[in-house]
Order: C-alpha cells, then structure tokens, then sequence
C-alpha cells in the first residue's frame, strides 16, 4: 500500500520499511444482513484446507440459518474438498463470473481493512502488523459508522449487449 508525502528539495528522509517476507493471508465472510464478520487468518498460503475453515467457522457462528457465501474464481474455493464440505454443512455456495470482484462485498471490507492497518503506518515486527490486523476484525463494531455506506449491497450492474 502506498502513502505520499512532501519533502523539501535536497533533503533526504530515510523511510523504514518492513522486509516482506512474511505474509498473512485473511479468509472472511461479511454479512450485510446484520453486519457482522467471522474470519481467520493463517501465515499459511491459501488452500482448499483455510476456506474449509472458513465454511466449518461460519456454520458453528450461524447454526439452523440458511447460509449463502459467495466467493471468486480461485482454484482453492472451487476445490472438490471445499464443495462437498459446503453440501455437508448446508452452505450454497455462489461462485461469481470471471474478473468481478467488485460483485463481491467482502472485496470492499478488504480494502477498508488494508486503509485501516497499513495507511502511513509501520509495523516494526510482523507480531505487530498481525496484532493490528486481529484488532481491527475481532472488533469491527468499533468501525459501523466508517463501514456503513460502504458494506452494502448496492451493485451498479450493466445491462447485456442486445
């Protein structure tokens, strides 16, 4: 994520900057029903095993409710795994078209979460990026307002070539 910044001519300002190397990957599921998150979030690459985690997590947090989790093209969401896990715990799944994140709403919940934690920030260890991250998904009432008018289901769709 890039920030900007003014620095006067011919002086010279030495930035830190983390090394990298560490990733973590975040699986969610936003319900703009009644606002509210599960996710999980592993140092692990993404695989069919973090979104069956996913599906199992959000099942035990709605138990008897219908659930509808919609999801990208990735190979790991379309794995044989995944789907039949999906049958088993009662969960329709709805795969998108090719190339439509901006269909999905947790794609936005993304982006308001990478503003949040990374914007203008420096984590001097991946202890405390990672901290950051859970403090802004285990507490995502404290962001209603900021989340608001953006976590809706308002999708400008076009119309097909006649």
């Amino acid at each position: 994520m890039s920030g900007q910044g003014c620095i006067k001519r011919g002086q010279t300002v030495l930035l830190k900057t983390n090394s990298g190397r560490n990733r973590l990957k975040v699986l969610g599921a936003y319900s703009p029903d009644d606002h509210t998150l599960v996710s999980i979030e592993d140092t692990a690459s993404c695989d069919a095993e973090l979104v069956s985690r996913l599906l199992r997590k959000l099942r035990a947090a709605n138990p008897g409710t219908s659930l509808l989790v919609v999801l990208d093209n990735a190979r790991y969401q379309r794995a044989h795994t995944v789907i039949t896990l999906a049958k088993q715990l009662h969960i329709q799944l709805l795969f998108l078209p090719p190339y439509s994140p901006n269909l999905n709403l947790i794609e936005r919940f993304w982006k308001f979460l990478r503003k949040t934690v990374t914007r203008n920030t420096f984590y001097a260890t991946f202890a405390d990026f990672r901290a950051a991250v859970q403090q802004v998904l285990n507490n995502i009432s404290q962001y209603a307002d900021e989340l608001a008018s953006l976590m809706t289901e308002n999708f400008h769709l076009f119309d097909q070539a006649r």
